[in-house]
């Protein structure tokens, strides 16, 4: 009896976690898998002067990387051939919109469904073409049988770090987003302004450091721009395109290779 109050007392406590956001049932997750990813879709933010996220294809036509004319170290090259993000009207201007890609996968090994968010630029600080992306994990609740937000996956130069729902920033209207807020619908996220790894928190520090591998990369909130309207199914991108370096595409993701979101 005392494992069993004991299990109990857990689920019922990760469930606590998420429990201002949106439980979802198992035929929504099959079925309407767009319905989720649309009410959990995180609002992303880019640094001014960065290359900028932008569609992977084009009528069906895979969009290429470029190198940008050389060292992408060099400031002047990072935003060289990428899409224009708008012009910048100080901290938190809406940039220009950009399809994320998504994808949601039942995983059996742990019981969890992980919606995945990509994003494709055209290149980085280090070579052509990037996919980056976040994931949503969804635990089942044992009392009811829905899905509920447990964490976060981020994509951080080759690791992949788990972070839990409850520690993000998160809001459920845009014009209410601002920080602090935690166990609501959509992640407030932040890119990289070199390498464009994903966090779930601003740094300020190292703006003209193209070389820090670590937490104090400069990510900080000078565009932003909320994926709930912007979205597209994963399926539309080949898995059997080539990115060259950038392994991560959504639909790499979703199969059972060595991108698959399952072992993330």
């Amino acid at each position: 009896m005392p494992k069993l109050t004991s299990f109990c007392a857990t689920a019922l406590s990760l469930a606590a976690l998420a429990a201002g956001a949106n439980e979802y049932s198992t035929d929504q997750l099959q079925n309407d898998p767009l319905s989720v990813a649309m009410d959990a879709a995180p609002m992303w933010h880019f640094a001014d002067g960065s290359c900028y996220p932008q569609a992977a294809e084009v009528n069906g036509q895979q969009t290429n990387g470029n190198e940008a004319g050389g060292d992408l170290c060099v400031l002047a090259n990072l935003p060289s051939g990428c899409q224009d993000p708008g012009p910048w009207l100080g901290a938190n201007t809406q940039g220009t919109d950009f399809p994320t890609y998504f994808t949601a996968k039942y995983c059996s090994g742990d019981n969890t469904w992980r919606i995945s968010y990509n994003l494709y630029f055209r290149h980085d600080s280090g070579h052509e073409s990037d996919w980056e992306f976040m994931v949503v994990v969804l635990q089942q609740d044992p009392g009811n049988g829905n899905w509920f937000r447990d964490e976060v996956i981020f994509e951080q130069d080759g690791s992949s770090p788990h972070v839990n729902w409850g520690n993000l920033d998160t809001f459920d209207d845009v014009a209410n987003s601002g920080d602090g807020q935690r166990n609501l619908n959509h992640a407030k996220v932040y890119v990289t302004k070199y390498h464009h790894a994903v966090w779930n928190t601003q740094y300020t520090g190292n703006k003209d450091d193209c070389l820090v591998l670590n937490a104090d990369q400069f990510r900080p909130n000078d565009f932003y721009q909320y994926s709930a309207s912007t979205l597209v199914n994963g399926s539309l991108i080949p898995v059997d395109w080539d990115w060259g370096q950038a392994a991560s595409s959504p639909m790499a993701m979703y199969g059972d290779g060595s991108q698959d979101v399952c072992n993330k």
